[in-house]
């Protein structure tokens, strides 16, 4: 007898989700749920999940399953290196293929989420659908969303989502801002030090917005928790210089890796910061949550009174 199809579709993969587990063996961890702020133990299984949101019975009716499995194959790829260097070391080396890769998976994890697909959804505005149109003569917005996540999936550089054929201009263009940015986007790792730990939230990555020493508006930085210890930022090139009050961080936190000599490879040493500066991510990672936030352990997080 075949097994059932998994019917419960993360858009937060559980690989990170089970590094926020306060019991290893239960598989438990804490979540907030920001309308109610009531606080209650739940299984990475159970939250950052929608059933069937990657089930495709239009673009793959033989296999309608391909994007869950496609998406399952990129989450294990990344899993590796991220619980190998990311997680382990303190001076972390990509190549510049593995750096692209990987800029390339969390544009997609901000693609394949749950509020993006309601943007393409049956309540798309009708700004969405007028402009979808022409790239979707039928008007179905979802399987527009779908068809371009499955060819996502089977990408890994911008240069190869840019020379598929089937991936539409406008997804392009988007891939286009979330992997190069305006000025050029950069990996650096932070890690907690002092009683607060990381929150890990429904929007990832979470975005901070600000401006420039120029007085230019740019997305400043990506906010993607990998556990309680330790947060992945995708910063902006020319953040640096701009005042705390905006950006948060310091400067140390936000310089530049360094690209070896013969270009061929990143260094990324690990930056610590302390507890106002994780109050600062956290309170950007709860104000930007739509339904909640989750994490390990309820002594070592803070919540407004109000959400």
């Amino acid at each position: 007898m075949a097994s059932k199809e998994p019917i419960r579709h993360h858009y937060i993969p559980q690989f990170i989700l089970k590094n926020f587990c306060f019991d290893t063996e239960r598989n438990q961890l804490f979540y907030f749920e920001k309308r109610t702020s009531a606080i209650s133990i739940k299984q990475p299984r159970d939250i950052f999940m929608v059933k069937n949101l990657y089930r495709d019975d239009i673009n793959n009716s033989d296999d309608i399953m391909k994007i869950e499995k496609d998406m399952a194959r990129f989450e294990s790829e990344t899993a590796k290196i991220i619980a190998e260097r990311f997680l382990k070391r303190d001076k972390i080396v990509l190549t510049v293929d593995e750096d692209e890769r990987l800029k390339l998976f969390f544009a997609i994890m901000a693609f394949r989420s749950k509020s993006t697909s309601k943007m393409f959804s049956a309540e798309a505005s009708k700004k969405n659908k007028a402009f979808y149109s022409t790239y979707q003569r039928n008007g179905n917005l979802d399987e527009f969303w779908k068809r371009n996540l499955g060819n996502l999936l089977n990408c890994r550089s911008m240069r190869e989502v840019l020379e598929h054929k089937k991936i539409d201009d406008p997804i392009k263009a988007f891939f286009l801002r979330d992997i190069y940015g305006l000025y050029g986007l950069y990996f650096v790792v932070a890690e907690r030090r002092g009683a607060l730990e990381f929150l890990i939230s429904d929007v990832y990555p979470t975005l901070i917005t600000g401006t420039t020493v120029w007085g230019t508006e740019l997305h400043m930085y990506s906010i993607c928790p990998i556990s309680p210890d330790r947060i992945i930022l995708l910063v902006s090139n020319g953040v640096l210089g701009a005042p705390k009050s905006v950006v948060g961080l310091h400067d140390e936190v936000l310089k530049k890796p360094k690209l070896s000599f013969d270009k061929k490879s990143i260094t990324i040493r690990v930056k610590k910061i302390y507890e106002n500066e994780v109050r600062y991510v956290n309170d950007a990672l709860i104000s930007a949550a739509y339904e909640g936030l989750a994490f390990k352990n309820k002594g070592k997080v803070t919540f407004p009174h109000k959400v």
